[in-house]
């Protein structure tokens, strides 16, 4: 995002307008799911299992897949999970504390899995999380698009309200 006084930084209404024309730009399929791409997947999921177990991080795998995807916003189509947590603007939000360590695990399989996008990725990691340690095998459906910005602070739900309130639905509409 660039600005004429660059020592501001950008408003909340610049970044939502500057996401949605990312998100314009942007095809809207994401990353080519083909035969090969599910080959990266599974080869990448093995080594997210040998990772997962070998430094018992699965806790904080199942964190930043939460907190990526936890930023959506069904007002504005934006956040979700689209990779945008490796970014240190938004490592830097108070509830992300702590994330950057599973950021910094998950970059040696992304630079050996570069065609996956982070996205995939993240949620990819929360899967093998739960899976690991001993939860139910859950299917994964890849194909998720990489953000090029940051999302604001203040995006994930918010425990004093209603879980679900941010993706738009209560939580009798959910059961």
């Amino acid at each position: 995002l660039f600005r004429a006084d660059s020592s501001l930084p950008p408003s909340h209404k610049e970044r939502n307008e500057e996401k949605q024309r990312w998100v314009a730009m942007s095809s809207a399929t994401g990353p080519v799911v083909d035969a090969e791409y599910v080959a990266e997947i599974e080869r990448a999921r093995r080594d997210l299992r040998a990772l997962i177990a070998s430094k018992s991080c699965a806790p904080i795998m199942l964190r930043l897949a939460w907190h990526d995807a936890g930023t959506y916003d069904k007002n504005t189509n934006t956040g979700g999970p689209d990779g945008s947590i490796r970014f240190p603007e938004e490592l830097r939000h108070a509830a992300n504390a702590g994330l950057k360590i599973a950021v910094d695990l998950l970059e040696p399989i992304k630079q050996k899995h570069p065609k996956i996008t982070y996205a995939d990725l993240y949620q990819l990691a929360g899967v093998v999380a739960v899976e690991v340690t001993g939860g139910p095998t859950i299917d994964f459906v890849p194909g998720r698009r990489d953000s090029s910005v940051a999302i604001e602070e203040g995006r994930l739900p918010d425990a004093k309200q209603e879980v679900l309130h941010t993706l738009g639905k209560s939580s009798t509409e959910w059961a």
